[in-house]
């Protein structure tokens, strides 16, 4: 729920109640993630996003701390909060930033949890900075954050931008609170060549901005890239690394893991991995969902490629995590027809089977929030095509052809392997259709492994 200034000063909570503050608010990921974490055990709680006005900042925390239990501030409130709080934490203090407040016996203090969030990230890849050669890429907020922790942790730290007076500002700060931390400046043109973290603090690949890049090549020693920007997943400085040379991570756990902390500072409360692993899977299928409509102008994921190649088992599980419904192309001409395919096959030949392809594709791509899973030849029709990709995005698995063969072999429903040497059909029949699927779809992803499939589909819409 989100309130204005006004509503919440005739906000009455019926139950536990905590809030985002923040100027302009605009659309927030927050309440639903503050939601998802109270329901991991329960908790009957709730939370609320506030448009709090600067000037109306002192009024709404004298507000709060009347009628909530805790808050989280963002732009342009995180500093201007400071003089308002009873106590403030280290980090928070050494940042002159804080995103959290908890109230206790009518005292207020301020902590930052983005902190802790960015050291989750990292502790989740394995990553130790202790001596490591780190750069970072900006100076704002986020920025800061994550070099405060890179500095503190022992990391040799590189500060790069295109305001280099207010890089070594940055600088300046970490080491007046960090006095034994080792932080060097430099433009982007003498980036030193042994880098072997790189971190992107900067707004540069956000949407709808995507192709703007920080960086246009990683240093050669890269093992790691953190990139705060979760919208895309997939940034423009993520698409610098090299495959599974550079291990690479968004900002998107950060996201789920500041708010963890914060409900820890809260309520005392902490949360299984397995738990925010969860969230984290249904926060990426929001964002896909999001992102389909918002970048794409479309209402519906569709899957096509080779038979075998797992469309259907991943449409399924990709639809539950984007929270849309799950259509079979095969099975719903199934229903209609009310016989098998390969029973259609049989009696009235391929062509006749294709014309009804053709008919209810047309009727599917009409429906609203489905991820749809094509036949393995509906591709081969161009009208099909175009139907599907009029108010669907279409998404192209490229299972390896061993995985294919392995997921067909025990497949006695395929009316085009029917007979004779099933290996060589299937060969000839996938290298005949291939590159038709590369060239109709919109995306393409490639893996043997199914639960990469579904990630990397969701992370490349």
């Amino acid at each position: 729920m989100l309130l204005s200034f006004e509503e919440f000063q005739q906000f009455k909570p019926a139950k536990p109640t905590y809030a985002l503050f923040g100027w302009p608010l605009g659309h927030t990921m927050s309440p639903e993630l503050h939601a998802a974490l109270f329901e991991t055990d329960a908790t009957d709680a709730g939370y609320i996003g506030v448009a709090v006005p600067p000037e109306h900042l002192k009024e709404a925390f004298s507000l709060a701390k009347e009628k909530l239990a805790g808050i989280n501030l963002t732009i342009p409130h995180k500093k201007a909060v400071i003089p308002l709080l009873d106590a403030i934490d280290d980090g928070a203090r050494d940042l002159n930033s804080v995103n959290t407040v908890a109230f206790t016996g009518g005292r207020a203090k301020g902590y930052n949890t983005d902190i802790l969030g960015f050291a989750a990230s990292l502790q989740k890849d394995g990553v130790e900075l202790a001596g490591k050669k780190v750069l970072l890429l900006g100076y704002g907020g986020a920025a800061a954050v994550m070099a405060y922790h890179c500095a503190r942790a022992g990391a040799h730290l590189t500060i790069t931008g295109r305001n280099l007076e207010k890089a070594q500002a940055l600088r300046g700060q970490l080491q007046a609170a960090l006095p034994e931390s080792k932080i060097s400046v430099c433009s982007k043109r003498h980036i030193p060549r042994d880098i072997q973290v790189v971190v992107n603090g900067t707004p540069l690949g956000m949407y709808p901005r995507e192709d703007a890049a920080p960086l246009r090549f990683l240093p050669r020693k890269t093992e790691y890239v953190f990139d705060a920007i979760y919208n895309p997943p997939v940034t423009s400085t993520i698409r610098l690394a090299p495959g599974r040379k550079v291990q690479t991570r968004d900002g998107l756990y950060m996201l789920v893991m500041q708010a963890a902390h914060a409900q820890t500072i809260w309520t005392g409360r902490t949360f299984p991995e397995a738990a925010l692993d969860t969230i984290l899977r249904r926060l990426y299928g929001k964002m896909a969902v999001k992102r389909l409509h918002d970048k794409y102008g479309k209402k519906n994921l569709v899957l096509c490629g080779f038979m075998g190649s797992g469309k259907t088992t991943a449409g399924r599980k990709i639809a539950r995590l984007c929270g849309m419904k799950f259509m079979d192309a095969d099975h719903y001409l199934e229903e209609k027809e009310g016989m098998k395919i390969p029973e259609i096959f049989e009696r009235f030949g391929e062509p006749h089977f294709r014309d009804l392809e053709t008919k209810y594709l047309a009727e599917l791509a009409q429906m609203d929030g489905i991820v749809l899973a094509l036949g393995g030849g509906a591709v081969l029709r161009p009208e099909n095509v175009q139907t599907v990709k009029s108010t669907g995005l279409l998404i192209h698995l490229d299972t390896p052809f061993y995985r294919i063969v392995k997921n067909i072999s025990y497949s006695n429903t395929r009316p085009l392997l029917e007979k004779g040497d099933k290996l060589a059909q299937t060969k000839k029949l996938y290298n005949a259709r291939k590159n038709i699927y590369h060239s109709v779809s919109d995306l393409s992803v490639r893996s043997p492994r199914l639960s990469e499939v579904i990630e990397r589909v969701i992370k490349s819409i």
